[in-house]
């Protein structure tokens, strides 16, 4: 399930991401850069895979590195959170209830926590209102999402 999901969102965001920075429909990260000319499909899911795999795409997005910028040349602002959201669904889940971690501080970054102390403060309140944002086991990525910027916005 989590995989067909990631797949969907890399064929959907696929296109406008190589259509805005010249990237393949794996996006930015490590893994486009280790196949960078190779566009077969075999390619294009192994640099896939290894930008989500070793969450790099995050770092690049957020310092500008590993072929990604943060201007949202390389996908909308309001797509890359989706994308991301979706992709790590789980792991950001995960840190919320325990106030922290890499895959929370992306999001925040995304959302526009520009330093450590944004992100600290952000993943404060996600945690403190975590049963606001993720209320059962049926909440998916994008109902997270919105929950969460309903809080964030209070």
């Amino acid at each position: 399930m989590k995989k067909g999901l990631l797949m969907a969102t890399m064929l959907v965001l696929g296109s406008a991401a190589a259509h805005a920075a010249g990237h393949t429909s794996a996006g930015c990260g490590w893994g486009t850069m280790l196949f960078d000319g190779k566009n077969k499909k075999a390619h294009l899911i192994l640099a896939a895979t290894t930008n989500g795999t070793f969450g790099n795409q995050t770092f690049g997005i957020s310092s500008e590195t590993a072929g990604c910028t943060s201007d949202g040349s390389w996908v909308k602002a309001d797509k890359k959170v989706e994308a991301y959201t979706a992709a790590n669904f789980q792991r950001i889940s995960t840190e919320m209830a325990q106030g922290g971690g890499e895959y929370l501080n992306g999001l925040s970054a995304l959302l526009g926590a520009k330093d450590a102390a944004a992100q600290k403060a952000f993943a404060e309140k996600a945690q403190k209102n975590y049963e606001k944002i993720i209320p059962n086991e049926k909440t998916d990525a994008v109902a997270m999402l919105n929950n969460l910027r309903a809080v964030m916005s209070l």
